[in-house]
């Protein structure tokens, strides 16, 4: 089993149109998965950073957006504009949380309530 540094997901999902929510696919997902993936490999860091397809991460209102694991990262309003400066912050553990560039994008996850757990 291969295991990787990061996983990156890129919210692929797709509504009907006039959807009043939208959706990432009708935002450019679809080219932004694939920039990211041609991006990736050919920087020579397929082996550490897996990019993939998701279905709905439900946050449709902030546009395309993509979350990363294991740093617990999730990022909106990504555009193909995006794919060099987030293909270099992914090579640093948290360093798309921490890049300038994504500042005003990455959106904040709720606390673990541990209930459940």
């Amino acid at each position: 089993m291969i295991v990787r540094a990061r996983y990156v997901w890129v919210c692929t999902n797709r509504r009907p149109d006039g959807h009043p929510r939208g959706s990432c696919a009708e935002k450019g997902a679809e080219g932004l998965l694939t920039q990211l993936k041609t991006r990736v490999a050919a920087e020579g860091l397929a082996k550490e950073i897996r990019v993939m397809a998701s279905g709905c991460i439900d946050t449709c209102e902030e546009g395309c957006s993509v979350a990363i694991f294991p740093d617990g990262t999730l990022v909106g309003k990504v555009t193909e504009a995006d794919v060099a400066p987030l293909v270099e912050a992914l090579k640093v553990a948290r360093g798309v949380a921490d890049a300038a560039h994504f500042a005003d994008r990455v959106i904040a996850l709720p606390e673990p309530s541990g209930e459940g757990a």
